[in-house]
Formats: C-alpha cells, sequence, structure tokens
C-alpha cells in the first residue's frame, strides 16, 4: 500500500512539473536515422514486365519547424528513403514533406500525429533500363517524444503514400530554439 502511494505521488509530481520540462513554443530542428520499407509493384519500362518488389534499406531524414503551443506545429523536412535491391531492381526515392503536427503533453513525454504532404522523386533500375518517377502525395505519421527542455529524443512511424507503399521508421532527436 505504502509503495503504491509512494508511486501514485511521484507520478502527479512529475505530471505538475511537466510544463518546466516541455517545450511551449519555438523553432525546432531536428535529424534521424532508421530504415524505409518500400513496395512497388509496377514501373514505366519498355518490353521489361517489373517485378513485385518490396525491400527495406537504412533511411534518414532531417527536419525543422515551428511549435505554436504544446499541442500544434508545423514541420517540413528532407528525407532519403534509401536504395534498397532484389535481384536486378533498385529503387532509390527522396521526398521533401510538409506536415500538421498535433500533439498530447503526458509530462515529459509527447504523443503526437502528423498528416501532410510529400513531393518526392524515384529512380527504378532493372535490367540495364532506368524509369523515373515523381509526384505530391499524401504522408502521416505517429511518434512518441521524450522531452527534457529544449532537447528531445523521438521515435516515429510514418506513412508515405509514394510508389505503391512506404512506411519509415526512425528514431531521432530535436533541440528547440
Amino acid at each position: 500500500m505504502m509503495l503504491r502511494n509512494t508511486l501514485a505521488l511521484s507520478v502527479l509530481l512529475a505530471l505538475a512539473s511537466a510544463p518546466a520540462l516541455a517545450k511551449d513554443e519555438g523553432f525546432y530542428v531536428g535529424a534521424a536515422i532508421g530504415g524505409a520499407s518500400i513496395q512497388q509493384d509496377n514501373a514505366d519500362f519498355e518490353d521489361i514486365d517489373f517485378p513485385e518488389f518490396d525491400e527495406s534499406d537504412f533511411a534518414w531524414k532531417i527536419f525543422a519547424g515551428y511549435q505554436f503551443n504544446p499541442v500544434f506545429a508545423v514541420e517540413g523536412g528532407y528525407r532519403d528513403l534509401g536504395a534498397p535491391t532484389a535481384g536486378n531492381a533498385k529503387v532509390d526515392p527522396y521526398g521533401i514533406d510538409v506536415f500538421a503536427v498535433g500533439g498530447i503533453p503526458l509530462g515529459p513525454l509527447r504523443g503526437f500525429g502528423k498528416l501532410g504532404g510529400i513531393y518526392w522523386d524515384s529512380d527504378t533500375k532493372y535490367e540495364g533500363q532506368k524509369s523515373s518517377d515523381d509526384g505530391f502525395d499524401f504522408a502521416a505519421g505517429l511518434g512518441l517524444e521524450f522531452e527534457l527542455g529544449s532537447f528531445a529524443i523521438r521515435g516515429e512511424i510514418e506513412y508515405l503514400d509514394i510508389l505503391d507503399e512506404t512506411w519509415m521508421y526512425t528514431i531521432g532527436a530535436t533541440f528547440t530554439f
């Protein structure tokens, strides 16, 4: 009983001190590394049938944004989704994105969701031929951030409606000015 009361009091004190730990507003920059899972079922080649492609590779991104209050931010960035290969097929996508970010402060933790779009470009190589494709499509994500003043560590899962389907999983850090 005593342990449970002590634990409950500790949680309440942590939540009460959240405004001192959480970032309220300001510009922020960040970087993240992880992986991208890319699915592509077709590509524009002459007289060649492109096989189904479902591969993963190392991916990274840099981003910047403005936190208007503890709940809302706007963020944009550049991402490199790697260059996964499978047999004679290689896909090499990258993109520039913009998001509206909504968050829920939970003490030093902050859960967030992102909705936006990505301008992307991808080169696909298969059996000596090259095909390029690009577009502006839907993007969304979910994440969790551990904030310590102006520094934060974040983990994210993002869906990018590029090629047929792309998922990006990252862990990174942000710094708020």
